[in-house]
This record gives C-alpha cells, sequence and structure tokens, in this order.
C-alpha cells in the first residue's frame, strides 16, 4: 500500500509539474502558404497605350513628392509572371495608400502645388480604383489570367494619364510632349542605323 501510495504522490507531482511549466507557442514561419492558383501565368499585357514619361519640367517638380515615388516604383513593378507574384506586389500599394491616408489626417502638405488640380486627383482616384479592382480579382478563388492581364493593363494606362496630366500641370503643352515623343522614337532607330553601318 507504501508503494501504491508513493507511486501516486509522483504522479500528482509529475502531473502539477506539468501544469505549471509555461508552453511556448509553436513558432509559425513567416512564409505565406503557396496555393496551386499562385502559379497561374499572367501574360503581358496587349492593351496599352504608348508610353509617357514625365518631361525635365515634371521630373523636377515631382521629385521630392514621395506618393509619386513609391506609385512609380509600384507600376514598374507590375511586370508580373505568375498570380502569387502579383499578389505579394499588390502589397505596395496598400502600404502607398496606408502612407498617403497617414499624411492626409496629419494634414502634411507633401504634394507640390501644381499636383493640387482637380484633374491630378482625378487621376490618382483612378489609379486607386484601378488598384482596388486588380486586387479584387487577383483574390477571387478562380482568378481569370486573361482578365488580370487586361487590368494591369488598365492600371498602368491610368499611370500613363497621370504623366500626362502632370506633364501640362508643369507647363508642358501637349504639343511639345509629342515632339519629345516623337524624338525619343526616331533615338532608338537612329543608334541603330549607327550600329548595323559598316565601318
Amino acid at each position: 500500500m507504501r508503494f501504491l501510495s508513493v507511486v501516486l504522490l509522483f504522479l500528482f507531482v509529475l502531473a502539477i509539474s506539468a501544469c505549471d511549466e509555461k508552453q511556448t507557442p509553436q513558432e509559425y514561419t513567416t512564409t505565406d502558404k503557396i496555393d496551386a492558383r499562385d502559379t497561374l501565368s499572367i501574360a503581358k499585357p496587349t492593351n496599352l497605350k504608348p508610353k509617357i514619361g514625365l518631361t525635365p519640367q515634371a521630373r523636377e517638380g515631382v521629385a521630392n513628392w514621395p506618393l509619386y515615388r513609391d506609385l512609380s516604383a509600384a507600376i514598374d513593378s507590375l511586370q508580373v509572371p505568375t498570380l502569387g507574384v502579383l499578389k505579394k506586389e499588390i502589397k505596395r500599394f496598400d502600404n502607398l495608400y496606408v502612407a498617403k491616408e497617414e499624411a492626409e489626417e496629419a494634414e502634411v502638405q507633401v504634394a507640390p502645388q501644381e499636383t493640387l488640380s482637380n484633374a491630378i486627383r482625378a487621376r490618382l482616384i483612378t489609379i486607386e480604383t484601378k488598384v482596388k479592382v486588380l486586387k479584387n480579382e487577383a483574390f477571387l478563388n478562380e482568378p481569370n489570367a486573361v482578365t488580370l492581364s487586361q487590368q494591369i493593363g488598365d492600371l498602368i494606362n491610368a499611370y500613363q494619364d497621370l504623366n500626362l496630366q502632370l506633364n501640362e500641370a508643369f507647363n508642358t503643352s501637349f504639343e511639345d510632349l509629342l515632339e519629345e515623343i516623337k524624338l525619343e522614337k526616331e533615338q532608338p532607330d537612329e543608334e541603330l542605323e549607327e550600329e548595323n553601318e559598316p565601318q
């Protein structure tokens, strides 16, 4: 009987000590689970407008505008091969708009005065809307690669419209812009001709 009471006492102490030990939670890795849909290939958009770059005046005017700088980086990152990569890149836009809202709440003037026009605000709202539409499609249970490609093209085109509006805001006429685009297109052709000439 004494042996049985010692064993029971030992088991009781063991059970109590096990309860006192703090269980450390299992550490989860920060890597996202890979979903089979994330390997869905996305073709390059076929609905792109000709690229419109900023003129030197506009480039100088937006040089210290964090929203435009971050937006440009996010747009440039949209050349994505798969849905999984697109989902990660969409998070850049989320961070961008969170920072924009924080700046607006703090009433901090971070945009150049020339960019406060209704036309530029409308372009920025259009881009934000296109981002939300793209995000909604990307996170559907069954996203469509063709639709995603089309929406990426629409978003890039909206960004081109913003560039056009910024060029106009910084006193670049539409005619000057067309002349600059024409010169940019002729420049690569001239470089090719020079390379192909026999020496």
